[in-house]
């Protein structure tokens, strides 16, 4: 017939953990009244068992519980011979004492009790501790400030597991010299299958942590030619980022877009995706990434929470945007993505003290992030604090390095006070020393020779880079300004141009109409409006408002004249808000 342990032996063998806990808790309730029914080796895995059940099925602050009354009572057991955790081999042994607080410590992780499973686990020696237990402290300790110890414990994984390269991305990214981590994992990186590859693999990693972008993207770059890795989509996901937080946004969104169609599971780089689609008014495309979940709401990450906030962000939907974005920051309150966004929303619902405190808190974990420093200023200069934000700018110049988009944030500062527009004008022709293809720097050069009514060389801009990269926004900007000029074949060319690479382009369809209608057609305001809303439409390094991926919908306009009215003041109004 078998005892009530026996039973309850039987139930967890075949995984009935339901069940299981169910039975426990009875057999323990009788034990209280009856204490002969269970020797004390019974009762020891009466607990075990009640414990596990618990955990299995997700009821994390009850079996923390359990599993400190499960070490009470193996304590007064008589101590028997049994190998060490490190030696053993095989499935784990629940029963062990490192497996027990290995598994409270996974308890107190749910239930947010950091520090608590940080001492859990620090009370097993360091001879008891496997490679899991290791890992799991590593993690603890790298995320709570215990740096010096998450690098002990790191290292301790990569003598065990080599290619555990959460644990060497860990270390690098604790400052941990690229070389000292490769003689770590030597034996890896001289294995047959590793050699070609491993070594490039800490090098590229190395560069990710220095900020040194082009030098990754050029190691992942010779992975991916070279080795068998070029179908890896996480290998395209670290190629895709280091693109993007260099400000290559197309190279990004292309190896971001490939990597997500070979693994359209991803959860790296997910979120980068999900901005530049928003940024390139794919919101089909991005819809669609959160249509194989949406029936599933448990298998939302932190990642997937944020998707579904840019979706709602990008179509304008600020206040279930708002709450989404919480879910995301609640699930990982080190996201630095999910606290940009919201700031973001909030700075469009003009919370501007709560989002300044949102990429405050992103600054302390993340202050190399170009995107924190930018809607920072964004938000200053929303809030007529001009001196903030160019504080603010001239910190992000000193912290980043300069860079062309760091030297157009701080120029835009200048922009907002006559007396230093002249010093605008000097960051943005170095920007575009720097990088002359740099676009945002060549629409504030441009606006800025409109405005001193200097023409000629905003034409002679305009053409050289029109010349030199394929963009329908420079050809509108200069068949507008030909046109106001009453260069009208010219007009035509450019005009013609632009709607050969964007057939939707507006503003280049109503040029035409208006030369059509008028030949010495009054085309001013439609030259000022295009170079504005050029500069807000092309990317969110050059507006004020960071929100400027947001297709506005606009009413339909007969009158020409009227839409372009329309459009200059709404941009006139985002510049200088």
């Amino acid at each position: 017939m078998g005892t009530l342990f026996d039973h309850l032996k039987s139930l967890f063998d075949y995984e009935l953990y339901s069940n299981a806990k169910t039975l426990s808790n009875l057999i323990l309730a009788v034990f209280e009244r009856n204490r002969a029914i269970l020797t004390p080796q019974q009762h020891f895995s009466t607990l075990v068992y009640y414990a596990e059940s618990l955990f299995h099925e997700h009821q994390y602050r009850e079996a923390e519980g359990i599993y400190r009354q499960a070490l009470q009572a193996k304590r007064i057991l008589p101590k028997a011979k049994s190998p060490s955790g490190k030696g053993c081999e095989g499935p784990p042994d629940i029963f062990s004492e490192v497996e027990i607080k290995y598994k409270t410590a996974r308890c107190l992780i749910e239930i947010k009790r950091f520090r608590d499973a940080i001492v859990v686990l620090q009370s097993l020696s360091i001879k008891q501790r496997t490679p899991k237990v290791n890992m799991l402290l590593s993690r603890l300790c790298h995320n709570h400030g215990h740096e010096r110890s998450a690098i002990g414990t790191y290292k301790e994984v990569l003598k065990d597991c080599p290619l555990a390269f959460e644990a060497i991305e860990g270390l690098l990214s604790l400052g941990t010299n690229g070389i000292e981590v490769n003689t770590l994992v030597l034996n890896a990186t001289l294995a047959p299958q590793c050699n070609d590859w491993l070594s490039n693999w800490i090098k590229a990693h190395a560069h990710m942590q220095g900020r040194k972008y082009s030098e990754a993207i050029q190691t992942f770059r010779s992975i991916e030619s070279n080795t068998s890795l070029s179908h890896y989509h996480q290998l395209l996901v670290l190629i895709g980022e280091c693109y993007y937080h260099n400000g290559e946004y197309e190279n990004a969104y292309t190896y971001l877009k490939r990597a997500h169609s070979l693994y359209p599971y991803m959860k790296n780089g997910i979120q980068i995706l999900a901005i530049l689609m928003a940024k390139k008014k794919k919101m089909s495309e991005l819809e669609k990434m959160i249509a194989p979940t949406s029936t599933f709401p448990m298998e939302y990450s932190s990642e997937m929470w944020f998707v579904m906030a840019q979706y709602l962000f990008s179509t304008a939907k600020y206040d279930k945007a708002v709450y989404f974005v919480q879910k995301a920051c609640f699930l990982n309150p080190k996201n630095a993505e999910a606290l940009i966004l919201k700031a973001e929303i909030l700075l469009q619902l003009k919370k501007y003290q709560e989002a300044i405190a949102h990429l405050r808190f992103a600054q302390q974990f993340a202050p190399y992030r170009y995107e924190v420093h930018k809607v920072l200023v964004d938000t200053y200069l929303n809030m007529n604090r001009l001196r903030e934000a160019q504080a603010q700018a001239l910190k992000a110049l000193k912290t980043i390095g300069e860079t062309p988009r760091l030297l157009v944030l701080l120029g835009r500062t200048y922009l907002k006070d006559d007396s230093t527009r002249a010093k605008a004008k000097t960051l943005f022709m170095k920007a575009l020393e720097m990088n002359e293809n740099y676009l945002p720097a060549v629409y504030l050069l441009a606006d800025m020779y409109r405005q001193d009514n200097d023409a000629s060389n905003c034409i002679k801009l305009l053409k050289k880079h029109a010349s030199l990269t394929q963009n329908c926004k420079l050809h509108a900007m200069l068949g507008d300004l030909l046109s106001h000029d009453k260069d009208h074949t010219g007009a035509l060319e450019h005009y013609t141009m632009a709607l050969n690479l964007d057939p939707t382009n507006r503003c280049a369809m109503a040029g035409l109409l208006a030369m059509g209608q008028s030949a010495g057609g009054t085309s001013g305001v439609g030259a000022s409006s295009y170079l504005e809303s050029s500069m807000a439409e092309e990317g969110s390094d050059v507006q004020d408002n960071p929100l400027e991926m947001i297709e506005i919908p606009q009413s339909a306009q007969n009158d020409l004249e009227s839409e372009s009215d329309i459009m200059w003041s709404d941009v006139e109004i985002e510049i200088n808000q």
